[in-house]
């Protein structure tokens, strides 16, 4: 394994939805097979649902249509409503994975939500370049969360 050579900043996304924290966090975190964008953003073949297990060890998962689960990470932080953290690894070795970092804070009527994607050096030479397409997919992910989290309330 290679460790980058320069720091790579992390991906930072903000969205303010409108749903109180509690909900915005439980929509993310328990709905989370309702609004991921299932069909673009995935790993294994056929995939169904992804899951996040409530509770610091849990897992964060895809689940094929024939049952099989392929890992995403593991929950650092499950504090509702304020904070969701998990590891990421998706596609790549648990050693290098990077950390998602999820804060929820009333703002006005809603709340905002801001995702913080850090760790990208453990990923040597490759960390820019992953870190670019992390940044359009997460753009993705969250524009999908807020629609699902405005029509849901």
């Amino acid at each position: 394994m290679t460790i980058a050579r320069f720091p790579v900043p992390p991906v930072v996304k903000m969205v303010t939805v409108r749903a109180t924290p509690a909900r915005a966090f439980e929509i993310f975190a328990r709905d989370i097979a309702r609004w991921w964008p299932l069909a673009t953003h995935h790993i294994a073949p056929d995939p169904v649902e992804c899951c996040i297990e409530p509770y610091v060890g849990g897992r964060v998962f895809e689940r094929a249509a024939n049952g099989e689960e392929t890992p995403w990470g593991v929950v650092l932080a499950y504090t509702p409503p304020q904070r969701l953290s998990f590891s990421w690894f998706v596609g790549i070795a648990p050693e290098q994975a990077q950390q998602i970092d999820l804060r929820f804070a009333p703002e006005g009527p809603g709340t905002r939500v801001e995702l913080t994607h850090s760790g990208w050096e453990k990923l040597g030479d490759a960390a820019a370049a992953l870190r670019e397409r992390y940044d359009r997919g997460w753009a993705t992910v969250f524009e999908r969360y807020a629609e699902y989290v405005n029509s849901a309330t």
